[in-house]
């Protein structure tokens, strides 16, 4: 395979320009990843949001890291990313991805620069945000189910005791995503955020 940092094109300057993820879709769950990579504007005036979801994640550390392909280039990838991926692939479905890993050519520093400045204007103009906060663990389904119904106003009809729904909430507030700077930014700045643990 070729090295990764063949997949990246020059992005334009001067025009809001990004770069979107393509993840390809896959009927098995294990088979790799497939992505391509394609330039676009967010400068479409006319537009409050464009057809594209970012990915708000952490990145965690490099121990082990996976490898995507894009366009038949290697590009590695912490495992944290490539669990969302695999969690985001459709079977049978492209889905259009922000994913800052990605989509930001890290080996170029002023491209990253450059890029770390629309990041709120991608926040805040994609169709939505899709969090990872992780695997499903010490019952973080419960967590976000009642944490979905205390947002509607309503009244649980879990039957588990108040003490696991609390420690179910807390440990999920534990989580890394919940301790980075920007998060704020990707709450206050984003159209929709999906309400459900990928």
């Amino acid at each position: 395979m070729s090295h990764a940092i063949s997949c990246y094109q020059p992005l334009l300057q001067g025009r809001d320009m990004i770069r979107l993820l393509r993840l390809l879709p896959h009927e098995s769950g294990n088979a790799p990843i497939q992505c391509q990579l394609f330039n676009y504007t967010l400068q479409d005036s006319g537009r409050r949001t464009h057809p594209y979801d970012a990915l708000s994640y952490v990145w965690g550390d490099w121990v082990n890291p996976e490898s995507i392909f894009i366009a038949g280039h290697k590009l590695p990838v912490t495992q944290n990313l490539y669990r969302a991926l695999l969690r985001l692939r459709h079977h049978s479905i492209e889905r259009i991805l922000w994913v800052d890993a990605v989509c930001i050519n890290q080996s170029d520093i002023l491209e990253k620069e450059q890029q770390i400045r629309f990041m709120a204007k991608i926040y805040a103009q994609a169709n939505r945000v899709v969090v990872w906060l992780g695997e499903g663990a010490d019952n973080s389904d419960l967590a976000l189910e009642e944490i979905r119904v205390a947002g509607g106003g309503k009244k649980s009809s879990n039957s588990s005791s108040p003490e696991m729904i609390h420690k179910a909430v807390l440990a999920l507030l534990q989580r890394p995503w919940f301790r980075r700077i920007w998060v704020r930014e990707h709450l206050t700045t984003s159209v929709k955020f999906t309400n459900k643990l990928i």
